[in-house]
């Protein structure tokens, strides 16, 4: 249920698409301006005005579902439009972008969009929103990174495909916002091992799909496709060990060799524990 800040967002942008019908028509600056308006006056700080960001992109979401179109494309313009006009209003903490991600990608899936899909747009849309009010890559893709692992478990998407669309959103996102985006995906691929762990998915199916995601995305973001996929994937073997020898090594298994056509090399990641 929309609260008082979700409200204000969804009539004012249902009052831009009367006129056109289409979300298309839904641009940053407007989802931007809106949830200034509507955040504008409060006092609330910290966890508090997450929760007032959070309802602002729900509401964003449900005005642009009402007139259909490409919900991927309204995730991601939604999550960089409350990002930005939020970042103006109120003080919150990092965890919001994880629960801006979460609210982005559940609305969008409930609209009847492909998580993946969703997962990719709100991802993409959290890492240009993030650099835009000075929160660092290495915060901003650990948090929207297990933010949408825990969306599709909550929503019963496929982790392999939200993993893919995931390294695909953090990579375009950063390469977008003047980061580097081999260090992003890196940090995601660490992350969703982590997360996929906790919440009892498939770590290898994540990592494997993690690792053709940077495969995918590579050379439209300008870097070398193999150095991309071998980053990936040694760091998800990296977080696989972590966990444990036995998870370790059944990542290492499935992210080494030729992926897609591609050479992946995953480096000395470090000595196995002592028995």
């Amino acid at each position: 249920m929309l609260g008082k800040i979700g409200n204000s967002v969804k009539n004012s942008l249902m009052g831009v698409l009367s006129g056109t019908g289409q979300a298309a028509n839904l641009t940053i600056d407007i989802v931007r301006d809106a949830s200034m308006r509507a955040l504008q006056g409060t006092r609330a700080v910290g966890a508090e005005a997450g929760k007032l960001v959070v309802d602002a992109t729900r509401g964003a979401i449900e005005a642009g579902r009402s007139v259909g179109g490409d919900l991927g494309s309204l995730a991601k313009t939604t999550v960089i439009g409350v990002i930005q006009g939020a970042g103006e209003i109120v003080t919150t903490t990092t965890v919001v972008l994880r629960d801006v991600v979460i609210t982005a990608i559940k609305g969008t899936s409930e609209a009847g969009g492909e998580v993946a899909s969703a997962s990719r747009g709100a991802v993409e849309g959290a890492i240009r929103g993030a650099a835009s009010i000075g929160v660092s890559l290495e915060t901003a893709v650990s948090e929207v990174s297990r933010g949408a692992i825990q969306a599709a478990r909550e929503v019963g998407g496929d982790l392999g495909s939200v993993a893919k669309a995931t390294i695909t959103g953090v990579m375009t996102g950063a390469s977008e916002a003047g980061q580097n985006s081999i260090v992003a995906a890196e940090g995601a691929a660490r992350q969703m091992v982590k997360s996929s762990a906790e919440m009892g998915g498939d770590v290898a199916n994540v990592a494997r799909n993690a690792v053709e995601g940077a495969i995918d995305t590579a050379k439209g973001v300008g870097v070398d496709t193999a150095q991309a996929a071998s980053a990936v994937a040694t760091a998800a073997v990296q977080a696989a060990y972590d966990i444990s020898d036995k998870t370790g090594d059944t990542v290492r298994d499935a992210v080494s060799g030729t992926i897609r056509g591609v050479k992946v090399v995953v480096e000395t990641v470090r000595e196995k524990r002592a028995a």
